[in-house]
């Protein structure tokens, strides 16, 4: 009878640690490579909106373990590549949640990002992030959206579990993030090229 009554309650609490399971933040934690090039000698304000960087995608892998869940938040991973990238390209940077009154004494480029498209499937991150770059005296300069596709971590999963989820999941969104400001960087330079010299 106790064996029975074990049983039961070892059952009971693998069904509620499958029913409750763990929801796991990912974002990008000290994040570090070098672009290259030549800075550019103007002043660039990365915008990135409350919203935006509020935004959580939650992701289940059920390879993984279905009672697993994983918070993924794009807009803190989009702003730490910024805050990486463009002050390797620009002279002066700045990031801001909200567009910088106009001052048209200081030459700004103004980058307003958003993420229109976040997703984590088939061992990969798909990632569109829309850049709209605007002059000083409030041109726009360029509005377009990147994609991104970050490199397969099938192997990562499936050798690791949910201890290899989170890593995953972080690797192919920066693999992703990186191929998206190589395209954007592009348009950038092309950008500065037009404005007046600082």
């Amino acid at each position: 009878m106790k064996i029975i009554l074990r049983q039961e309650a070892f059952l009971l609490c693998a069904v509620l640690l499958v029913l409750t399971g763990c929801a796991h933040r990912v974002a990008f934690e000290d994040v570090r490579y070098t672009i290259g090039g030549q800075r550019q000698l103007h002043t660039i304000v990365a915008v990135i909106d409350e919203a935006t960087l509020a935004k959580v995608v939650p992701i289940r892998a059920y390879m993984t373990g279905i009672a697993q869940s994983w918070e993924t938040q794009p807009g803190e991973m989009l702003k730490a590549v910024a805050d990486l990238e463009l002050p390797q390209m620009f002279e002066r940077y700045e990031s801001a949640t909200r567009l910088p009154a106009a001052d048209n004494a200081v030459r700004k480029l103004t980058l307003v990002l958003t993420i229109p498209h976040y997703d984590f499937s088939e061992f990969h991150a798909s990632i569109r992030v829309r850049a709209v770059a605007t002059a000083t005296d409030g041109k726009t300069l360029f509005d377009k959206v990147y994609s991104g596709e970050g490199e397969t971590q099938g192997g990562k999963m499936f050798l690791s579990g949910a201890f290899g989820m989170k890593s995953a999941i972080r690797q192919s969104s920066l693999d992703a993030y990186k191929k998206i400001f190589a395209q954007m960087r592009t348009d950038l330079a092309a950008s500065v090229v037009a404005l007046p010299k600082p």
